[in-house]
C-alpha cells in the first residue's frame, strides 16, 4: 500500500476509535456510578425517594436543578441530558456563597447544602455584576446597599422554620430562602432592564393620574414595571379569572377589555385607566 493511503487509512482508523470512545465516555456519564453521585451530591433520597435513575428520579433530578419546564432540555436518560445535568452540578460548585466553609447552622451552610439554591446564588452574582455595570453612574448609589440588604433579608430565612429538627421548619425555610433568591432576580433583571422589556405604555387614570407601565414578558413570571409619579412598582403576574393581573408590594394591575384597574398604596381605592391617546 501506497504511504500516503497508509497513512489516511490510519488516520480514518484512529478518528473511528476517538468518535467511539468518545460515545463511550458519553454512555458512561449515565451508569449507575454517576447516578450515584448526582444522588449524593442533590441528597434527592433519605431511603423513601425515587428509585435510582427512574423516570420520577430523573424528575426529581430536573426539579432540583432547576431544568423542569426547559423546552430545550434533551430526553430523559440519554447521554446529552445527562451532560446537561453535570453542566449544572459543575456551575452549582462555583456559588460565591460557598467559596469559604459556612458556619453551621446559619442560612449560608443550607444554600451550599442545595444545589438549586447554588444555582441561584450564582444567577444573583451575575446579575448582579451586570447591573453594577449599569449603575456606575446611579445617583444616589443604591445597587450595594440594596444588595446588602438583600443579604441580611435572606439571612433572617431561619425564622420561618427555626427548629432545625422539624421536617416542616426545614422545608419553611428552603423554601423562604428559594423565593428571596427568585424575587432578587427578578429585580435586579426588571430594574436594571438586564431582560428584553416591552415599548413603555401610558395609562390615563379617573383621578387624573398617569401610570407608564412597562412589560417583562421573559421574567419568571412575567413582570412589569409601573410609575406613577416619583413612584415605581415592580409587579408579577397572579392569577385572573379573565384579562391579565399583576400584583406587587401594595400595588396591583388588572388589564382587562382595554382598560387597567389599579390599586395604589394599602388600601387604596381602586381608580379605572385607559390608554392615553
Amino acid at each position: 500500500m501506497h504511504p500516503s493511503l497508509r497513512a489516511r487509512s490510519l488516520g480514518l482508523v484512529f478518528a473511528g476509535l476517538s468518535l467511539l470512545a468518545t460515545m463511550a465516555h458519553a454512555a458512561a456519564g449515565c451508569d449507575a456510578r454517576w447516578q450515584t453521585a448526582v444522588q449524593a451530591q442533590l441528597a434527592l433520597a433519605d431511603g423513601h425517594g425515587p428509585d435510582l435513575g427512574s423516570p420520577e428520579w430523573q424528575g426529581a433530578v430536573e426539579q432540583q436543578l432547576g431544568l423542569n419546564g426547559v423546552a430545550t432540555l434533551p430526553a430523559r436518560g440519554s447521554p446529552a441530558w445527562c451532560r446537561r445535568v453535570q453542566q449544572q452540578l459543575d456551575t452549582a460548585r462555583r456559588a460565591p456563597t460557598c467559596r469559604k466553609p459556612p458556619e453551621a447552622g446559619s442560612i449560608e451552610q443550607l444554600v451550599c447544602q442545595h444545589a438549586r439554591l447554588r444555582l441561584l446564588d450564582v444567577q444573583v452574582a451575575a446579575l448582579y455584576g451586570a447591573a453594577r455595570k449599569k449603575a456606575v453612574n446611579e445617583h444616589p448609589p443604591v445597587l450595594a446597599a440594596e444588595q446588602h440588604g438583600w443579604q441580611r433579608g435572606r439571612n433572617e430565612c431561619w425564622k420561618a422554620g427555626p427548629d432545625a429538627q422539624s421536617a416542616t421548619d426545614r422545608a419553611a425555610r428552603l423554601n423562604c430562602v428559594r423565593e428571596s433568591y427568585e424575587r432578587r432576580i427578578l429585580e435586579l433583571q426588571v430594574r436594571y432592564q438586564l431582560v428584553p422589556a416591552n415599548k413603555p405604555l401610558a395609562w390615563r387614570c379617573s383621578d387624573g393620574s398617569e401610570v407608564i407601565v412597562r412589560h417583562f414578558p421573559s421574567t419568571k413570571p412575567p413582570s412589569l414595571m409601573a410609575e406613577r409619579g416619583d413612584q415605581t412598582s415592580l409587579m408579577t403576574q397572579a392569577a385572573a379569572a379573565s384579562g391579565t393581573r399583576y400584583v406587587g408590594r401594595n400595588e396591583s394591575l388588572w388589564e382587562h377589555q382595554g382598560e387597567a384597574r389599579v390599586v395604589w398604596g394599602w388600601q387604596a381605592p381602586e381608580i379605572v385607566c385607559k390608554p392615553a391617546p
